[in-house]
């Protein structure tokens, strides 16, 4: 905005208001006791506050960040100001000077443009949004408003209205007074209903502040015909310099920002405003009645009006509080419900099994068993099929475990697609029944979404003993499961006194590893990969080993199962892809030309599901400061089968030049259509095709088939796991060029990789 142009800030115009204020007071208290003080200076300060108050309302229209409809609203109070400074510049010359020719006359013209302001800012506060309301809080709403009509109407009657006409005073001035006054009382119910209810738009302060200037404004209407002494004209100028101020100081609180929300409604106030109509009625009856016993008809029939609305009033309260406490009770049932069910299957859930597990084994005279049920290979289908299709077969296997137990026994859903049972007085041969016909329900495919699925479980069952608590029942079941699925698909297991060492040391194996990769037991050894034309080491595999201190060192077929299990394979793949980088850097670094080209690593299949796993790569290459291309991640067919986010993980990785390798490729059907869909740069021939290659027809065929294959696609081929020189020269003649196993070397150390790598230079340094 130029600066000619820029508007003064609302707190002075609102200090320039009350300094307006305060001059019409002195001028009031010198013409009172009879000062020659000029009258012009009266006239001239109405107009001049009313035109500052206009100017500060402009202010808050054009404050930054008001919410829509809040810079309409303000600048149409503006125009709503100027109209009543009008109005009130006419009505105060015709009483400053009430001898002068038509003063009544001049009187009655101020009237409409006072009508006309007063009606705009009714309009204006009836156009701003409030906050949803029910239909209860409307009635009540209205109510409280007519309460406060009626009340403000009698009270303007029995003192200003009522006194006018016993007096005889002009007819067509007491209706005129009459309008302006009802008026305002009507634009005061406009505003307390934005007051109550909240505006976005505008502060709740503002509304207070123009809220009390409406009302000082009707006030001041209804008591101006009881001022008859012409020494105090100067009162009925100094409430609407008082109600200007008002407005300017709303405006003003516009332009501050506020702690309050400004949508919350005042209930404290809402509630409170009936009875302190009651009570201004009452004292109006009392004064009355023990009084002159003047208008004491009227006065009565008002109160018993407010007494009536306000009694209507509580009678919808009571309606709606009844309401509200029904379904309060009913909110809470449902509460309570969803705290104690699971919300997909509505079977009982995790924590109120356990409460009624532990309610069964405090109070049961007989054993009780339960039975953990956990389907088998169950993400397979959310990852091809999709997790509505999942869900699907969840709600679907709830019902069914329903069915396959009495009405008195619990069925719950743990978490994803674990199931549990309790069952109430039965011993273990019973509850083996109950996983047979488990087994049987679950034996008939369940058709969704196109698709008939056999879906499978492993069950454990666990029956109580005497002294048995709630987490030994819950552990004996969940090792139960555990053995289950560890003899094959669909089966169920007894939990028997003796198995948990067993199972409790394949845990432990799995806790202790943990450690391992935090306490430096881990260690990398290195297969190398060779050119079968002359043996030299092209690259290396690194291969996982863990020196345990007690153990020594344990095989990967003990611990990688317990990694994957317990989730601790995606922090032990990142460790050796961070190791493994490094190692291949530091080769480059110190052997050269005669160092392996690049290292392969394995990759689990929970790795490539890992949303951070491409993040891990890049972090391990920068932390080594080894190009991409110097890296090969192996992964194996059934890691990736179907699984799109696997799938874009490797396209990223290749994006990166990142190398990537089909492991154990032929021994999984969907080979040839993973060819289609995962960017590997080479495939890996399964050692189970080499094994028997010079002497089985069938191995060399599906060794000749995967070479061409590779050929046609140009992708690299390895031969995996060569231990004879027969094998290599038969690999040679198929157009096999890399190839690794014992006949080259086994898992080698890295200074013996660098020793096999450049032996004239190892050695020359040696001795330096």
């Amino acid at each position: 905005m130029p600066a000619a142009l820029r508007l003064p800030s609302s707190r002075r115009l609102v200090g320039a208001v009350a300094g307006c204020l305060l001059a019409e007071a002195a001028w009031t208290t010198a013409y009172a006791a009879g000062l020659p003080v000029p009258k012009v200076l009266a006239l001239l300060l109405v107009p001049a506050a009313m035109g500052l108050a206009g100017l500060t309302a402009l202010v808050a229209a054009r404050t930054p960040g008001l919410a829509p409809g809040g810079p309409r609203f303000w600048r149409q109070l503006t125009v709503c100001i100027l109209l009543t400074g009008v109005g009130a510049t006419i009505m105060g010359q015709a009483r400053l000077n009430p001898d002068m020719p038509n003063a009544l006359r001049i009187i009655q013209l101020s009237a409409p443009a006072l009508v006309l302001g007063i009606g705009l800012a009714m309009y204006a506060l009836l156009r701003l949004p409030v906050r949803a309301q029910s239909r209860g809080e409307w009635v009540r709403l209205g109510l409280d408003g007519l309460t406060v009509l009626i009340t403000t109407a009698l009270f303007l009657w029995h003192l200003a209205l009522r006194p006018m006409v016993e007096r005889h005073t002009d007819v067509r001035l007491a209706l005129g007074l009459l309008m302006l006054a009802t008026t305002c009382l009507v634009a005061l119910v406009a505003v307390m209903k934005v007051v109550l209810l909240g505006s976005g738009p505008v502060s709740p302060r503002s509304m207070r502040l123009l809220a009390s200037a409406i009302l000082a404004g009707g006030l001041g209407s209804a008591v101006s015909p009881l001022i008859a002494s012409p020494r105090l004209v100067g009162i009925q100028p100094m409430i609407t310099l008082f109600e200007a101020l008002l407005v300017a100081w709303a405006a003003h609180a516009q332009t501050r920002p506020v702690s309050e929300p400004v949508a919350a409604a005042r209930t404290r106030t809402y509630s409170k405003l009936p009875y302190f109509a009651v009570a201004a009625t009452s004292l109006l009856l009392a004064a009355v009645a023990y009084g002159d016993h003047a208008g004491v008809g009227p006065v009565a029939t008002g109160a018993i009006a407010v007494s009536a609305v306000v009694g209507l009033r509580q009678l919808v309260a009571l309606r709606d509080n009844a309401q509200l406490l029904t379904s309060v009770r009913r909110h809470e049932q449902r509460l309570r419900y969803q705290a104690s069910h699971d919300a997909l299957t509505t079977l009982v859930n995790r924590a109120h099994f356990t409460e009624l597990l532990d309610a069964a084994l405090s109070t049961a005279t007989r054993p009780v068993a339960v039975l953990l049920i956990d389907l088998d290979d169950f993400k397979l289908i959310n990852d091809t099929l999709g997790h509505a299709v999942g869900d699907e077969v969840l709600v679907t296997v709830a019902e069914r475990l329903r069915r396959a137990v009495r009405h008195d026994d619990v069925v719950a859903r743990l978490g994803g697609d674990e199931f549990a049972m309790l069952l109430h007085d039965v011993d273990g041969a019973h509850a083996v029944d109950v996983a047979g016909r488990i087994r049987d329900t679950l034996g008939t495919p369940i058709h969704t979404a196109g698709h008939d699925l056999l879906v499978h479980a492993s069950v454990g069952v666990a029956a109580s003993a005497p002294g048995d608590r709630l987490d030994t029942l819950l552990r004996n079941a969940d090792l139960a499961m555990y053995a289950a699925k560890e003899h094959g698909k669909g089966g169920h297991f007894v939990y028997v006194p003796g198995m948990t060492t067993r199972i409790v040391a394949h845990a432990e194996l799995g806790a202790q590893l943990r450690d391992a990769i935090e306490l430096g037991q881990l260690f990398l050894l290195y297969q190398p990969i060779v050119r079968l034309d002359d043996g030299r080491t092209t690259a290396t595999e690194a291969l996982v080993r863990w020196r345990h201190p007690e153990r020594g060192v344990v095989p990967p077929c003990d611990f990688i199962p317990a990694a994957e299990q317990t989730g601790l394979i995606v922090a032990l793949g990142r460790w050796v892809l961070r190791e493994a980088c490094r190692q291949q850097a530091r080769w480059l670094r110190d052997l050269g030309d005669e160092a392996p080209q690049s290292v392969s690593v394995n990759v689990a299949g929970r790795q490539l599901t890992d949303p951070q796993f491409v993040a891990d790569v890049v972090a391990a290459l920068d932390d080594a400061g080894l190009d991409a291309g110097r890296l090969t991640l192996e992964v194996t067919e059934t890691a990736v089968l179907d699984r799109a986010e696997a799938i874009a993980a490797l396209h990223a990785l290749r994006g990166l030049r990142v190398k990537l390798a089909l492991d154990d490729f032929g021994t999984a059907a969907s080979s040839l259509g993973l060819l289609l869909t995962c960017p590997v740069t080479s495939l890996k021939l399964d050692r189970t095709f080499v094994d028997g290659i010079t002497t089985v027809a069938r191995q060399e065929a599906v060794a000749t088939a995967v070479i061409r294959m590779a050929q046609a696609l140009e992708l690299s081929a390895v031969a995996e796991g060569i231990e004879t020189e027969a094998q290599a020269r038969m690999l040679r003649s198929l157009g096999y060029r890399f190839g690794q196993g014992y006949l080259y070397a086994r898992p080698l150390a890295p200074h013996d990789v660098a020793a096999l790598s450049a032996p004239a230079l190892i050695g020359r340094r040696s001795s330096i």
